[in-house]
């Protein structure tokens, strides 16, 4: 293990952070097993990407028979099945109206094509995105993701043109305490309604852009009201609602988009993590008639929509659908909230909070979730953090987890977590 670590060091470049360096041989369902043999659960599914969990044996049946009849032309050059049933499967789960779908290889490739739809579409150019958002790291995208500063660091310039305007997450409200959420949704958005009247003109927004639950921000949902509000602002101003749901969509929420979880329907949606199953696959998905606007040979991919990916991520569709994983969702919500309740009166958790199966943890700070994964990891449970300072640790199992195993790993975690230090820091 410390000669592959050694390796991996040698050749790969340290910009890229690492939560271990553990040498994964296989991925068995909800299990890791290492070059050595160690079985790990994965209670975060590749950063909630293996949504059926690691070589489902559909999912791996449809990649390895999609591979040997075609495994690349380019969709621009000519079309393949896989690539048309995935987008017509898409079309009878996506929120009313949204029925039309451009591939592309990752949630930062989607969130650029949604910018360009939308700026020349409305032929607008400014963006509203929200603190705390996570959109990508590519130069646009990374603009619009303001989770932490660290993703811009030394960037200089990125687009222009990107209004940042307050997430209701009551936490870190700028509100003074006690506020509830809903009070804190009220504030932001009087303070998206000021930036509105002093810094960007309402008939220069092209699209608002919002993740209806913040995921590498901490796995905070906003108040329902706050995106009905949302909805309201941008028919108002004639500017797009687009939904980033790369982290949330495909069941995790408990319904396939948590748009329907809202009820509330977005303009545009960006998709990608779970939607390949495992494979690189991204997804921008409008109504018709705005993608027929989008004029054509103003974007394109070499790679989007391969065809081993769309063919994964029709799999993993079915999956999903076949073995009512949607459902499933806020089950194991439930369950994960159930277990963690012992730690409610720990004095380093600050809350403890779901939205269908997207479950956080919430310490005063970095040093006590740090120390907690790194503890349960040697008992063999695999987690990670988000938010701001990575004060969070989020759950991310497969929708398909055994029960028992997830209660196994949880409570493996409530005890990692009560081994931290408890006297919180001066």
């Amino acid at each position: 293990m410390a000669d592959f670590e050694a390796r991996a060091r040698k050749v790969l470049p340290p910009v890229l952070g690492h939560y271990t360096w553990l040498q994964i041989d296989r991925g068995e369902g909800s299990w890791l097993v290492t070059s050595d043999g160690r079985r790990v659960l994965d209670l975060t599914c590749g950063i909630a990407v293996t949504v059926v969990g690691h070589a489902h044996p559909r999912v791996v049946k449809a990649v390895t028979e999609q591979a040997a009849r075609l495994m690349h032309i380019s969709t621009g050059v000519a079309k393949y099945e896989s690539s048309v049933a995935l987008a017509e499967m898409l079309a009878t789960v996506t929120p009313r109206g949204l029925d039309t779908a451009f591939f592309g290889n990752s949630g930062a490739e989607a969130v650029e094509g949604a910018i360009k739809l939308a700026r020349q579409t409305t032929g607008r150019e400014a963006i509203i995105a929200f603190r705390g958002g996570f959109h990508g790291r590519t130069v646009g995208a990374a603009t619009l993701t303001t989770s932490k500063a660290q993703y811009r660091r030394g960037y200089g310039a990125l687009l222009p043109e990107v209004y940042v305007a307050p997430y209701p997450y009551a936490l870190a409200c700028a509100l003074p305490d006690p506020h509830d959420a809903e009070a804190c949704a009220e504030h932001c958005y009087a303070e998206l309604e000021a930036m509105l009247e002093h810094e960007v003109p309402p008939e220069h927004v092209a699209a608002i852009f919002v993740e209806p639950v913040l995921g590498e921000g901490g796995y905070v949902a906003a108040p329902a009201s706050f995106i009905s509000r949302l909805r309201e602002l941008a028919t108002k101003i004639g500017a797009l609602l687009v939904f980033d749901e790369v982290q949330t969509g495909m069941g995790r929420t408990g319904a396939w988009f948590a748009a329907q979880k809202f009820g509330v329907t977005p303009d545009v949606m960006t998709l990608a993590k779970a939607l390949g199953g495992g494979m690189p696959l991204g997804a921008v998905v409008s109504t018709r008639e705005r993608m027929e606007r989008w004029r054509t040979g103003t974007h394109g991919s070499t790679f989007g929509g391969n065809p081993v990916s769309c063919a994964s991520g029709l799999a993993t569709m079915q999956v999903i659908r076949d073995d009512g994983l949607v459902g499933r969702a806020d089950t194991l919500g439930a369950l994960m909230v159930e277990e963690l309740a012992a730690l409610r009166s720990h004095p380093r958790v600050r809350e403890i909070r779901r939205f269908g199966a997207m479950v956080a943890v919430e310490f005063d700070e970095k040093s006590a979730a740090k120390a907690a994964i790194a503890a349960a990891l040697e008992k063999d449970v695999l987690l990670i953090t988000c938010g701001f300072h990575d004060q969070v640790v989020r759950f991310i199992p497969a929708l398909n987890i055994r029960e028992d195993d997830l209660r196994k790993g949880v409570r493996v975690f409530v005890e990692a977590a009560r081994a931290v230090q408890i006297a919180a820091p001066a």
